[in-house]
Order: structure tokens, then sequence, then C-alpha cells
């Protein structure tokens, strides 16, 4: 069996394959923030066919959902699900604060993504206990004691590298898009609708 995390939240696209034992079967990243609707799909087809698979190969497609990037994680979500519905394949997602948490390898961590601003979104783990915070926003003058991803001066993180984990089953979801915001075309919208 052969499944694959693809995570487009960031600055990039990055991508793992594994076996059932969680052995690393390929992966890549590519800087395509620019180009990310246009490549996306080559890239895909470059990795599988490198790799000796077919998009039916794969057994479990997931996605990381967000926060993050909102157009990027539109682009993952839809050619993900786009090859899902070609191979009668199912998608299930994960979010960039829990996939960042799994793979910092910290037993107590808070991760975190900037919205907008001072605002971030972010959760607590606590591993060692297995005690988990809701999803929150709340403003930020200082983010030292946050693990940023996916924002500016956050650090890059490969987020698909957390299919490796045995963590990640317990996090997997949905793959609705998570944005814990309203976007800017939203709040725009509101404003006139209300004005």
């Amino acid at each position: 069996m052969k499944y694959m995390l693809a995570d487009t939240s960031g600055k990039g696209l990055y991508v793992t394959i594994c076996d059932e034992n969680r052995v690393p079967f390929s992966s890549v990243f590519l800087s395509l923030e620019n180009s990310l609707s246009e490549k996306m799909l080559w890239a895909l087809d470059n990795l599988l066919y490198g790799s000796g698979l077919t998009p039916q190969d794969i057994d479990k497609y997931y996605v990381v959902k967000g926060p993050g990037s909102f157009t990027g994680i539109r682009i993952g979500v839809a050619t993900l699900l786009g090859f899902c519905m070609a191979c009668g394949k199912q998608l299930h997602g994960i979010s960039s604060l829990d996939a960042a948490a799994i793979v910092s390898g910290e037993k107590k961590i808070t991760t975190a993504v900037r919205l907008r601003g001072k605002l971030h979104g972010y959760r607590h783990y606590d591993f060692e206990n297995n005690v988990f915070s809701e999803y929150m926003t709340g403003k930020f003058e200082d983010t030292d004691g946050l693990f940023v991803v996916n924002s500016v001066g956050g650090q890059a993180v490969n987020l698909s590298e957390a299919l490796l984990s045995e963590r990640f089953d317990s996090f997997v979801t949905d793959y609705a898009p998570m944005y814990m915001r309203p976007s800017e075309a939203e709040i725009n919208f509101d404003k006139k609708c209300s004005a």
C-alpha cells in the first residue's frame, strides 16, 4: 500500500509518499509560490512517474488543509480531490497546526499560523499526556513561545513528513479547507452588505 500527503498551505509544494510501514518511498519540495496552479499537476505527474507509480497506485490520499495560504489550500484540495475522484479514492485532511506539531517531534508545543497582522491561529499539544487544546485565534505581540509555520517570519517546514509519524492517524479528518478567519473578500463583502 502507498500513501500520499501533499502540502500546499505554505510557500510551495511538499509531497511525501510512503508505504504502509511509514517508510518513505518518494518525496519532493518545489517552490511554486507564484505558479502553483500552473505547475502542481506537472510536479505530481513527474513525482509519480519518477517513482514508477500512477495515481491509481496510491491507496490513500491526504492533504494539508490549512490554515495557511488561502489560494494554496484551495489549489491543493481541489487537485487531490480531482485525483481521488478519477481513481475512486477518498481524500482525507490534516490541519497544518497538527502536522507541524507532529513534524516538530516535541513532547509539548504550541504551533501557530499568522492569519493577519498580529492575529494568529494556534493550538497547544501535550503528547506526553495526550491532551490537545481546541483550535484558537489570538493576537500575539511576541511569538517566541510559538512554533510558527506557513507565515511571514515563520519557519519553512516540510509538513508532508507528518505522514511518516505514528501520531499522524490520530489527527486525520475531512479535507474541508481550514482558514480560521474570513478571507479579505468575505470581510469586504460583509462590510458592503452592512453599509
